[in-house]
């Protein structure tokens, strides 16, 4: 690869290459093509832009949840044009990505990057919004063992969360596993 940063319907592409399950999706040009396309995944569904000079969708304003019919769609549309264009007067819109909005749960960062003294390196972590807010995570150097997955895991605070924190249902560690394999030989073969 020889850019930094793919676009998101890019990596999920990749993503699905390597058997790590995303929602469905399709990347849309126009208004008109994203309201046919809501149809089709079925409502509701999640509105992103597309924009390679927005990096932070969400700080841009361009993300929309929870948009159960045409007219949100629509509305949600607009908003996005325009919040986005206020963020950053020059950025270029080249379309948006609707997806099938998923079931709200705990998200994990999952990633890798070459670093020039080590070589690949691979980081779990809290995901979302905390992943900056709590800097959660763990690395190691790829490749790795089955025993230093599981260390990973129990390195980061958020841990405690997989194990069913404070009553709240325990979270399916054997699938955090499976997807950490799955992303670590992406990055070894991909990158």
């Amino acid at each position: 690869m020889d850019r930094r940063l793919l676009a998101e319907q890019e990596g999920y592409t990749l993503l699905d290459r390597y058997g790590i399950a995303v929602p469905s999706y399709r990347f849309v040009k126009t208004h008109e093509e994203a309201t046919t396309v809501a149809e089709e995944i079925t409502f509701p569904v999640v509105v992103k832009v597309v924009s390679s000079q927005i990096v932070h969708k969400t700080d841009a304003g361009g993300v929309v949840l929870h948009i159960t019919c045409e007219d949100a769609l629509i509305d949600a549309l607009l908003r996005i044009d325009e919040r986005v264009l206020a963020y950053d007067p020059q950025a270029e819109i080249s379309g948006y990505l609707i997806e099938k909005e998923v079931q709200s749960g705990t998200e994990f960062l999952i990633g890798g990057r070459t670093d020039p003294a080590f070589g690949k390196v691979l980081t779990i972590g809290m995901g979302g919004i905390l992943v900056e807010l709590l800097h959660d995570f763990s690395m190691r150097i790829l490749p790795v063992k089955e025993s230093e997955f599981r260390m990973m895991i129990r390195e980061m605070k958020g841990s405690q969360l997989i194990d069913g924190y404070r009553g709240h249902r325990p979270l399916d560690e054997k699938a955090l596993l499976d997807t950490m394999h799955k992303a670590a030989r992406l990055f070894l073969e991909e990158s």
